[in-house]
């Protein structure tokens, strides 16, 4: 019987030791050099404090729209957004989060630490390029950055694809991609280092709560075969949303770009969300 013991002991050792090196590896810099793309539209290279970003300007500006890129990604990942959204008259700031891309970082925080980052590209917006009007554009970690925090970002309109509802979840559910021999009574190895690792607690990465206190119209875009967050999740963060808001369902998608998934329908439907709550409405014609 002491025996056994030992061997359980041992056991669990070895598992918590592995755990803890996956969680070393998944909250890791992704710090990368990011060019632009030839085919771009002209940008601006420009640092906001620490943070690494390109401003992509319109000659007739409309209104600007942040774009937060997801997990382990860049800046480059949101260009072909930008470069729909210049051609229909929005200027866009694309930034790279702390620990990704060119902006320094120690740790990834699954959107909370990246929140600051989001925030301080809002001023850029307003104070440095004068946008009157102001849009926040994240997918999946860039929508969490959106809305997680203190507050969410103080912007007119909020575009959040592919998001997770709890970082709870989001665990379980990437421990279910990688292995189906990890259960989820094991997920709790992974989160709860979280507040161990980044001072960040597990209430501070709630999604799904979050989303119940913006002040602006919301667009969630979510694909309907994604099994990193799964379509329930989207319904819940839309459930939990006060009006205005507004749910678009892409029929065959996984947790892929959404966008080059299937550009038609992803353009179609931000294009009429920003025409609706962004636009500036038509002069008012004088009375003769």
């Amino acid at each position: 019987m002491k025996n056994v013991g030992i061997l359980l002991c041992l056991i669990f050792a070895v598992m918590f030791g592995a755990f803890w090196l996956l969680g070393s590896k998944l909250s890791s810099p992704a710090n990368q050099t990011v060019h632009l793309p030839a085919d771009a539209p002209t940008a601006e290279n420009v640092t906001i404090e620490t943070i690494s970003a390109w401003y992509f300007p319109v000659e007739v500006r409309k209104a600007c729209v942040l774009l937060l890129h997801g997990n382990r990604g860049s800046k480059r990942d949101m260009v072909e957004r930008a470069k729909f959204l210049t051609k229909h008259g929005y200027a866009a700031l694309a930034i790279d989060f702390q620990a990704h891309g060119e902006t320094p970082g120690e740790h990834l925080s699954y959107g909370y630490l990246e929140s600051h980052n989001a925030h301080t590209a809002v001023r850029y917006l307003k104070e440095t390029k004068a946008c009157q009007q102001v849009a926040a554009l994240g997918v999946s970690l860039g929508g969490a950055a959106a809305i997680l925090g203190e507050r969410a970002v103080p912007v007119d309109a909020y575009i959040l694809e592919s998001v997770y509802s709890s970082i709870e979840q989001a665990v379980e559910n990437r421990l279910a991609i990688y292995s189906r021999h990890f259960p989820s009574a094991l997920a709790p190895l992974l989160y709860e280092q979280i507040p161990l690792r980044l001072g960040v607690e597990l209430h501070q990465l709630q999604p799904s709560k979050a989303v119940k206190h913006l002040d602006a119209p919301v667009l969630f875009i979510q694909g309907d075969k994604d099994k990193r967050t799964f379509l329930y999740e989207a319904l819940m963060l839309f459930d939990n949303a006060p009006e205005p808001k507004y749910l678009n369902v892409m029929e065959g998608a996984a947790h892929v770009d959404l966008h080059q998934f299937n550009t038609e329908q992803y353009e179609t439907t931000v294009l009429s969300f920003l025409a609706e709550h962004l636009d500036p409405p038509p002069p008012k014609r004088s009375t003769p």
